[in-house]
C-alpha cells in the first residue's frame, strides 16, 4: 500500500525536525537509487517518491535531475 498524503505529510514534517531538507532529500536520494529504482514493490517505489516531492516542495529546493 502506499503511503497517504497524510501518512508522508508527517514522516516529512519529522524528517525535517531532525534533519536540513537538503540532507533529507539527499538521503532519500540515495534510497531511491539504491532500492527504489530496482524494487519489484510498486507501493515501495511510489512511496519513495511521494515522500521526495513532498521534500522537495516543503523546501523549494531546486534540484538539476528531479524524480526520474
Amino acid at each position: 500500500m502506499v503511503a497517504s498524503n497524510e501518512d508522508a505529510d508527517k514522516i516529512v514534517g519529522i524528517m525535517c525536525q531532525w534533519l536540513p531538507a537538503t540532507y533529507a532529500y539527499d538521503m532519500m536520494e540515495e534510497i531511491w537509487m539504491e532500492v527504489g529504482r530496482y524494487t519489484d514493490n510498486d507501493s515501495l517505489h511510489e512511496t519513495i517518491q511521494i515522500l521526495m516531492q513532498k521534500i522537495y516542495e516543503a523546501d523549494n529546493i531546486i534540484y538539476p535531475e528531479g524524480l526520474e
